[in-house]
């Protein structure tokens, strides 16, 4: 499945239910935003998207991500969340920066495993 396929797939699962209240269901949704942002850097990481797309596709995660933000109380994931946007931030700043992007990667795909644990 492509990445392009995947983004608008947890789009629309995002976009069609409310803010979780529940600390599972939260962490679950930062997980999936972690997800799919490591995903993207490492595309970005192997040059196999565009600059542009990952610049948009970071603004839109984030977006994502404040949606849930507000309602997190739990300060472990309140972290993590925080962490995931500071990494997008990062990503869509500089899309076209192989090495940088592939460090992200990391860093994102370690925030998905911590808040996957939250999840439960």
């Amino acid at each position: 499945m492509s990445v392009h396929r995947i983004f608008v797939l947890a789009l629309l699962l995002l976009a069609g239910c409310g803010v979780p209240q529940e600390l599972s269901k939260q962490a679950e949704e930062v997980e999936s935003v972690a997800a799919e942002a490591a995903l993207l850097a490492h595309d970005a990481g192997e040059s196999s998207t565009t600059a542009t797309f990952t610049r948009e596709h970071s603004k839109a995660l984030r977006k994502l991500l404040r949606q849930v933000e507000p309602a997190i109380e739990d300060p472990r994931l309140s972290e993590l969340a925080q962490r995931v946007d500071r990494s997008l931030a990062q990503l869509g700043d500089k899309p076209a920066d192989e090495a940088r992007a592939r460090q992200l990667e990391r860093d994102l795909e370690q925030a998905s495993q911590a808040a996957g644990e939250l999840a439960g």
